[in-house]
């Protein structure tokens, strides 16, 4: 314990501020006892969550200067060279590598839970030809928790998941089993094809199957390229945890509620599909397509061009990490495979000479800029010919498995309340109402109705002014 004594410099009241020395933080709920004039407690202003913890894991801890990230206290690149991402899965959600026996059953368990309803395959029909493919995947799992009613605790008690470690087992199954049957579902009807079925036969791996649902024709037995199944493999134990980024906190924020896990797990893909996170990859492929070649006279004409511009690099700079990110040290040997298997990118060329000069460069090295797992994650994906507009679906399957490894926590968390985050009111004080024929025009002007008009609703809109005229 260590405590931080403040002197209010107008009462000159002192105030103690306990803090939590070991680990390195403060109870905001601390600066409540510094009082203000109007009587209320001082509170902490963090609009982005840049310096709030708001919740303690043990699933996952990036070393942002040594550049690491660790799984349960085991290094991250180790674990992408010797273990396969359902044990990995295992290891965020359940706190331990499985055992021999465990790793089997939890393969079972998991496969055998890959087939959807007939009536969610319905639904998904039902999109439009043009629909995303992320928004296929949220919708399709928050509609989820309509067809298991046993599994929500606004139907069957707040504490269903407390009570019952085996309901909680079940819903983790289905979920990671499900996903990757939905997403093929999304990419199918994204190229025009019909739906595969699942692998039936019990021999392919989780991405071996997850290949084979996206691409299989009219084969009656068709298995994917084991190389390439290991490499997309790779990939998934790369993506799988990010600690506390944007969607793992939406995913906490909505549990708190108790809510049922399809709709939390719904939420944190809908924050995953947003353009700051899914639109990186198109940025990265965009601002590589803009450099000339990957000669280092080209490459370096960008990068003054950008320095002259004060211009971000897509696929460089971290907020979680200092130097070199490890998930991009992974996927570059991934990258590098994944070409000698389907054929090189002009971009990967591009991308390498770009990485080397940043790297010599103390312009953007003593600012920390340093590649990050965007840059080559990007080319992944384009190298193995998935459209743009689906990369967000392919990074949100195996971080399904960190998403429910954090609910998995947060139910067992025994300070667990829900989330309220307050709010510095910045509006109008205290106004006397006004009958609707008294109102004048606001001083700062008349909102704004302006909506864009299609040309059908322009025809009516000519229909009623002519009435009116008449």
């Amino acid at each position: 314990m260590v405590v931080l004594q403040v002197i209010d410099p107008q009462t000159k009241k002192t105030y103690e501020i306990n803090g939590v020395e070991e680990e390195g933080y403060i109870p905001s709920t601390e600066w409540k006892k510094i009082v203000l004039q109007e009587g209320t407690g001082l509170m902490v202003y963090d609009p982005f969550y840049y310096n709030t913890s708001v919740a303690k894991s043990s699933i996952s801890y990036s070393d942002p200067y040594k550049g690491k990230l660790y799984y349960r206290g085991y290094d991250m690149e180790t674990l992408s060279e010797n273990s396969n991402f359902l044990d990995v899965s295992f290891l965020l959600i359940h706190g331990s590598l499985p055992s021999k026996q465990e790793s089997e059953v939890w393969k079972d368990l998991i496969m055998s839970h890959t087939y959807l309803h007939e009536d969610i395959l319905a639904q998904l029909r039902r999109f439009r030809y043009n629909a995303h493919p992320m928004g296929i995947m949220i919708a399709t799992l928050a509609a989820l928790m309509a067809f298991h009613p046993e599994a929500n605790p606004s139907l069957r008690g707040a504490d269903l998941y407390e009570k019952s470690k085996e309901s909680c087992n079940k819903q983790i199954f289905r979920i990671l089993g499900k996903v990757p049957t939905i997403a093929a579902c999304a990419y199918r009807m994204r190229v025009g094809r019909p739906f595969n079925s699942p692998d039936s036969t019990g021999t392919m791996s989780f991405t071996g199957n997850f290949l084979a649902m996206l691409d299989r024709l009219s084969e009656p037995l068709y298995i994917p390229d084991e190389r390439l199944s290991r490499l997309l493999d790779k990939v998934f134990i790369v993506l799988a945890d990010d600690g506390m980024n944007c969607a793992t906190s939406m995913l906490r924020h909505v549990a708190s509620s108790k809510v049922d896990p399809y709709t939390a797990i719904s939420a944190a893909a809908a924050a995953h599909y947003g353009p700051r996170i899914s639109g990186v990859s198109d940025a990265v492929i965009g601002m590589l397509s803009e450099i000339q070649d990957s000669s280092p006279s080209s490459v370096r004409s960008f990068l003054d061009r950008c320095k002259s511009e004060n211009r971000r690099l897509q696929g460089f700079g971290h907020l979680n990490y200092k130097a070199y990110d490890p998930r991009a040290r992974v996927l570059k040997g991934v990258a590098k495979e994944v070409a000698e298997l389907l054929g090189r990118d002009v971009l990967l060329d591009k991308a390498f000479e770009l990485e080397r000069q940043v790297l010599e460069d103390v312009h953007y090295t003593s600012r920390g800029v340093y590649p990050n797992i965007d840059l080559y994650l990007s080319l992944i994906w384009r190298m193995m010919g998935f459209p743009s507009d689906f990369a967000p679906v392919l990074s949100a399957v195996p971080r399904t498995a960190g998403w429910l490894a954090h609910w998995k926590e947060g139910l067992t968390d025994p300070y667990a309340k829900i989330w309220r985050p307050r709010q510095i009111y910045k509006g109008e004080e205290k106004r006397d109402y006004v009958a609707l024929e008294k109102r004048q025009p606001p001083p700062h002007g008349e909102p704004s109705l302006d909506y864009p008009e299609t040309r059908q609703n322009r025809r009516r809109l000519l229909c009623y002014q002519h009435n009116n005229k008449e």
